[in-house]
């Protein structure tokens, strides 16, 4: 069997996706009476991807570019280092924007969500909206905002990024 007839049947045989890895770094402020004041570290390095990329590609599925995220979340004050686990949902050519969505746990168990966007993505922007990426976290139990962030994608990682995207 040639290459191109094994490609043919992965894809068909939804045995075909993607991968890739992404830090994000920036800074967050807690909503007041959530933790201290002031500015503080807050940062994400996730691995997301596609599973099958048949449904991914298909613009009439609920999977339409739609990609599993798991990894770790820094969010100072709060969490040295957790787990994270959601979806990153390229939202292109609905609201011309890209959702991170993914939920974690502070040291003693109690769990957080963070929805972080890309917004307002046009193909003369790219540089700016597919760097900048704003954010809240909120308390699960409370259904609160405990958080407000901004986070940025350096552009010098772009390269390294870039070797992170493979098939699998």
């Amino acid at each position: 069997m040639d290459r191109w007839t094994d490609f043919r049947k992965m894809l068909t045989q939804q045995r075909l996706g993607f991968e890739a890895e992404e830090i994000m770094r920036g800074t967050h402020r807690f909503a007041p009476g959530a933790g201290a004041e002031g500015e503080h570290p807050f940062e994400f390095r996730v691995r997301w991807g596609a599973r099958h990329l048949l449904p991914w590609l298909n613009p009439l599925g609920p999977d339409f570019m739609s990609n599993w995220l798991e990894g770790t979340v820094l969010v100072g004050g709060l969490v040295d280092e957790a787990a994270c686990r959601g979806t990153l949902d390229l939202r292109y050519f609905q609201e011309g924007k890209i959702r991170y969505t993914f939920d974690f746990k502070d040291a003693d168990g109690k769990p957080y969500r963070y929805v972080g966007e890309k917004r307002d993505i046009r193909p003369w922007n790219l540089h700016r909206t597919h760097t900048t990426c704003y954010g809240s976290i909120t308390d699960l139990g409370s259904n609160q905002v405990v958080s407000e962030s901004v986070a940025y994608f350096e552009l010098k990682l772009l390269v390294d990024f870039l070797r992170t995207f493979h098939l699998a």
